[in-house]
């Protein structure tokens, strides 16, 4: 007589599923948050559109009396498009393996404390994706914001047409035509680390029409390993220039407030200065995971499936500032 499942046996199967589950996401603290803005309410759809309005221009000083006002309309900015990615997996176990050698409970629990692991990966993975591949010429889908009824006219790469990460000899405009770019070459060093912070905090700290803005960073993302102690001593040291018998004040100490070492960066001598959280990097939770544990009335076959949704978008290359990556 083939075993049954009341819904009361489902429901505590999926119960068990979502608890071994969380056990699976909570191994180790995720990193992505500390960088992305993360946004769990009020996701809906497919994907999501805005559209930036450049503040007015200047105020003009009246020169005689009864001076006319002069009046403009808000002026379109640049457009921003998310996509929100699905991911699925599912595990499939005959009837006569369930009834006659595996505790089904067990294989449960065991599977989705692994899927908890990959779904902790895979978010880590995507989100280090902007930074991986942020200086590829050609961009990533990650950048892709395409979807239903609405499409990227950018492609793979930023909102501007450009890499999220681009040298000097790349350009990008702002929307009066002005140039800029946000990496360079060097390796981390206090000097190179003084260029760095004064590209980011002072030449590109500048909104669309080319107008000061608060633009200081407030953290230094850089790869696990070597690198993490060179900017401990370049950052830290509380008297005497990094690596120098100088006996003055470190210039460099407390000017950015945490070291944010990931795993997920490939490149391991490259280094970003950042303002983070920011709504510039934006991480959206379109769906918690949904476990499933059901039987195919045509095999008999058990089934188990799990998936979610999120995607990110960057609407603001200038809150990162990147150097010593190799640009594709």
């Amino acid at each position: 007589m083939a075993v049954g499942l009341s819904r009361d046996v489902l429901a505590l199967h999926q119960k068990d599923m979502y608890k071994a589950y969380y056990e699976g996401v909570n191994e180790k603290e995720a990193t992505y948050p500390k960088i992305f803005k993360v946004v769990t309410k009020g996701i809906k759809g497919g994907g999501d559109k805005k559209t930036q309005l450049l503040g007015l221009g200047d105020l003009e000083r009246v020169a005689a009396e009864r001076q006319s006002i002069v009046f403009e309309a808000p002026v379109q900015g640049w457009s921003h498009l998310i996509k929100y990615h699905t991911f699925q997996k599912g595990l499939g176990l005959s009837k006569d393996e369930v009834e006659d050698t595996v505790k089904l409970g067990n294989v449960l629990k065991d599977s989705a404390r692994t899927w908890g692991r990959s779904v902790r990966v895979l978010k880590e993975t995507f989100a280090a994706y902007f930074f991986n591949n942020g200086p590829d010429l050609l961009g990533h889908w990650v950048f892709n914001g395409t979807h239903p009824a609405n499409t990227d006219t950018t492609g793979n790469v930023c909102y501007d047409s450009e890499p999220f990460f681009n040298l000097s000899d790349n350009t990008r405009k702002n929307k009066i035509g002005t140039t800029y770019y946000n990496s360079l070459a060097n390796s981390f060093s206090p000097a190179n680390f003084e260029t760095l912070y004064i590209r980011h905090a002072v030449t590109n700290a500048k909104d669309e029409r080319d107008r000061v803005v608060e633009n200081k960073p407030n953290a230094v993302i850089i790869p696990t390993g070597a690198l993490e102690f060179a900017v401990d001593r370049a950052l830290n040291t509380t008297r005497g220039f990094p690596g120098q018998n100088i006996n003055d004040l470190n210039p460099y100490q407390g000017k950015i407030k945490q070291t944010i070492a990931w795993d997920y960066l490939t490149d391991t001598d490259a280094w970003v200065l950042a303002e983070v959280p920011t709504e510039a990097l934006e991480w959206h939770e379109r769906q918690a995971p949904q476990l499933r544990f059901f039987r195919d009335e045509v095999t008999l076959d058990y089934n188990a499936s799990i998936n979610v949704r999120w995607g990110a978008w960057m609407t603001d290359w200038r809150k990162f500032t990147a150097s010593n990556f190799t640009h594709a």
